[in-house]
C-alpha cells in the first residue's frame, strides 16, 4: 500500500468512527445534525477512494507535501473524532477531514496546504492546548501554511483531553 493510499484508509476509518458515534448515539443527534454527519460520512468514504484511484494514477505526486505534516495532521483529526464531546466539535472535526481529503484526491497542492492548515486549527479548537500553543497559533500568518511542519508541530503540543464517560 502506497503512502497516500494508506492516508485514504485513514479518513476511511474517520467516516467509520463517524457511523460508530452516529450507531452507538444516546441521546441520538436532532435529524438536521445526524444528515450532516452522513453526508460527511458519505464524503470521506467517496474522496477516500478519490485519493486512492489518483494515488494509482500517479497524480498525488505532484502535491510534493511535507508527508509527516500530513501524516500528523490525519492522526490529530482521528484522535480529535474520538475525544469530541459535542455533536458541533463532530460535524468540525469531521468536516475539516473532508475538506482535507478533497483537497488531497483534487491533486491541487494549493487548496491541499488550505485544508491542512485550516484542520489543524480545528483539533486544536477541539483539544485541550497548552497557552504557548494557542498563542502561537494566533500568531501564525496565512502564509504560514507553506512551512511544512509548522501547524502540526504546534497541535503536537496540546494534551489529550480525557473523554468523559
Amino acid at each position: 500500500m502506497s503512502y497516500y493510499s494508506d492516508q485514504a484508509a485513514q479518513f476511511q476509518q474517520m467516516a467509520q468512527a463517524i457511523q460508530d458515534r452516529l450507531t452507538n448515539a444516546n441521546p441520538s443527534p436532532d435529524n438536521d445534525t445526524y444528515n450532516t454527519l452522513c453526508q460527511q460520512r458519505d464524503g470521506l468514504l467517496n474522496q477516500a477512494t478519490a485519493m486512492i484511484t489518483a494515488d494509482i494514477q500517479g497524480t498525488l505526486n505532484q502535491l510534493k507535501l511535507d508527508q509527516g505534516s500530513l501524516t500528523q495532521c490525519t492522526t490529530d483529526l482521528k484522535h480529535a473524532l474520538a475525544v469530541s464531546t459535542t455533536w458541533t466539535q463532530i460535524i468540525n472535526i469531521a468536516g475539516a477531514g473532508l475538506s482535507l481529503v478533497t483537497a488531497c484526491a483534487s491533486g491541487n497542492p494549493g487548496a491541499a496546504l488550505t485544508a491542512l492548515v485550516a484542520a489543524e486549527k480545528a483539533v486544536v479548537a477541539v483539544l485541550p492546548k497548552k497557552p504557548a500553543a494557542a498563542a502561537a497559533l494566533k500568531a501564525v500568518p496565512a502564509k504560514s501554511a507553506a512551512v511544512p511542519g509548522l501547524i502540526p508541530a504546534m497541535a503536537a503540543q496540546a494534551t489529550p483531553p480525557k473523554p468523559k464517560n
